[in-house]
């Protein structure tokens, strides 16, 4: 990529220049871009601009152009111009240079160009190429009635200088003038750093570009999402452009050098090629690419990335290629329906969630199974055919990472579906399988499913039968299939009704029908006697799911509350023995006493 397009580029700035050899930082506008030896802008009405052409002859030159075409004039020793063209524009330039100034007015108008320092020449106007008015101390110039205009400012000596242009805006204006240049209105302000010499070509951290992505582009200096935990045989991407404090890309010819850890191969390319080194050195580009690789195909790697220019470094980045899958872990997660073979979880959303699978590789990375649920099988000697007939994954896993508060779901797991017979029963030894595209099968461990029938009635007890105030309490209810099983994994149908006096529910009343779990049951939690009265006693607890009270009834839960107990510290009792003490001294002194008045 070449110096001059990657000028063009818009990035966030700020200056920093060498002035007198000490570095000083110059805040630019959020819009700034270094624009210098680019092509100049088209001349427009009230705008205020500095040619960002470069000379090439060793002399700055100053043209009025026409409104329509870009302005010919071309700066010397320019090094930085920010993109804006109002009053907050900023450049740095050498003490050697001289810049182009040029402007443009709809119609006829007044204006003049003021120096803090430094000096003007070459003023010039379009109508008849005729000279401005250029004040004795050389720091003013002054048309008097002209269209668009240029002229050339010299500052001479380092140090910050400003530039401003004023014109007549309205016939109600007071006009700028030969006497008053900084008459009208300010139309246009540039505050120049003047330097001894360019920071350009030494590389600066600050504006130095370095990122992680999923492809090779332009650096934009933001890791991308994904772009640091990679799938099996996948490249990694680090992208990277060298710039200076000028924000402009150092041009080729120094060596850049790329080293990988742990033995995976780097390559200074778009792809990483027939590349077999740790170790990547160019001259070519400093706008480029660092692939990266696999050491040994199929192995994890985790690598940390180093880039050096000239020997100093550029940026560091850890990079993990999975390796192909070699653990699989299942967990149960739903007790599927006697005769069904699809599972549908309305509380999450999802289809699948008989139970659930992660798949690792050696090292211990999570890793997402390729090609969706086809590398996935059952383990058919492990089904026993009388309850459970079939196993499957149904929906594959898509990421390394999820957001999901309830941790049950979604993407990070693999969800499989259970198929039953008619009979209810558990199969206590399954498995399934993953085959790698190297051919390698893997097994997972073993996991019990279970069928059962849907909810047909219902049982509640609390986990005891007398708490104390501030105490919590749980409350479960088993609902049972119509054989008496543990009913199936399924919505309650209601919301149901729990009734404890001194208690109350977290989270307040269910409002909404909740899904049993795995063993067919309902938790609610609940709080002794937190709020309102309390009244210690024995209490009779109300639970009722009026979908299954046709053939259940409603529950009756025994159970008692007493006073929390206060307790006693240590403290409290070394405090009871020491007034004790306190108080028998007193007495033996108040004994002492009437003995010895006797």
């Amino acid at each position: 990529m070449s110096t001059k397009t990657l000028r063009k580029r818009i990035s966030l700035v700020a200056v920093t220049a060498l002035t007198a050899g000490v570095i000083s930082v110059v805040s630019a506008p959020v819009a700034s871009a270094n624009i210098a030896g680019s092509t100049n802008a088209v001349t427009t009405s009230g705008t205020f601009n500095v040619a960002v052409a470069a000379s090439t002859t060793g002399a700055a030159s100053a043209t009025a152009s026409a409104s329509t075409a870009a302005n010919t004039s071309k700066s010397l020793g320019l090094v930085y111009k920010d993109a804006s063209s109002t009053t907050a524009q900023t450049a740095t330039m050498l003490s050697t240079g001289v810049l182009a100034l040029y402007a443009g007015n709809t119609t006829a108008t007044k204006t003049s160009v003021t120096a803090s320092a430094g000096k003007f020449s070459s003023a010039t106007q379009v109508a008849s190429d005729a000279a401005g008015e250029v004040a004795s101390d050389l720091k003013s110039v002054y048309w008097a009635s002209t269209t668009n205009i240029a002229v050339l400012w010299t500052p001479g000596a380092v140090g910050t200088y400003t530039l401003q242009m004023y014109r007549q805006n309205s016939g109600t204006d007071t006009a700028p003038s030969a006497s008053v240049p900084a008459g009208g209105t300010l139309t246009g302000q540039i505050i120049v750093t003047v330097v001894a010499a360019s920071a350009g070509g030494t590389m600066s951290s600050v504006y130095t570009l370095c990122n992680t992505a999923l492809s090779a582009t332009a650096a934009d200096g933001t890791d991308a999402s994904g772009s640091t935990n990679l799938a099996n045989g996948s490249t990694g991407f680090i992208n990277f452009t060298i710039k200076d404090a000028y924000t402009s890309e150092i041009a080729a010819g120094d060596p850049l050098v790329a080293t990988a850890t742990n033995g995976a191969i780097v390559n200074i390319s778009s792809t990483i090629g027939s590349a077999t080194s740790s170790t990547s050195v160019s001259v070519s580009d400093n706008s480029a690419t660092i692939a990266v690789g696999q050491g040994t195909a199929n192995t994890a790697v985790t690598t940390t990335v180093t880039l050096t220019f000239k020997g100093t470094t550029v940026c560091s980045k850890t990079i993990t290629i999975q390796g192909e899958v070699a653990k699989i872990t299942v967990t149960p997660a739903a007790t599927q329906t006697t005769g069904a073979n699809s599972f549908t979880d309305t509380t999450y959303g999802v289809s699948g969630g008989n139970f659930r699978a992660q798949l690792f590789d050696a090292a211990g990375n999570l890793v997402v199974p390729l090609n969706g649920t086809a590398r996935f099988a059952q383990v058919a000697a492990t089904v026993d055919g009388a309850s459970v007939t079939a196993l499957a994954v149904s929906t594959a896993a898509s990421a390394l990472a999820s957001s999901d508060a309830t941790g049950l779901w979604p993407s990070v797991y693999s969800l499989g579906t259970v198929t039953c017979s008619s009979t209810a029963g558990e199969d206590t030894a399954l498995n399934i399988a993953y085959q790698n595209p190297s051919g390698t099968s893997v097994v997972s461990n073993s996991f019990a499913a279970r069928c059962a029938g849907l909810p047909y009635t219902y049982k509640a007890s609390l986990d005891k039968a007398s708490y104390k105030q501030g105490e919590v309490a749980t409350l479960t209810v088993q609902f049972l299939d119509i054989k008496g099983n543990k009913a199936a994994t399924a919505s309650t149908g209601t919301a149901g009704t729990v009734t404890f006096n001194q208690m109350e529910r977290v989270g307040g009343a269910p409002s909404a029908a909740k899904k049993t779990d795995i063993n067919g049951v309902v938790t609610h939690t609940m709080t002794i006697g937190n709020s309102g009265t309390f009244t210690p006693g024995t209490y009779i607890g109300l639970v009722s799911y009026s979908d299954y009270n046709t053939f259940g009834a409603v529950q009756q839960v025994n159970y008692s509350i007493t006073e929390a107990v206060a307790t006693v510290t240590n403290a409290d009792v070394l405090k009871s023995i020491v007034a004790l003490i306190a108080s028998i001294n007193k007495q033996i002194q108040a004994l002492q006493k009437l003995i010895l008045k006797r």
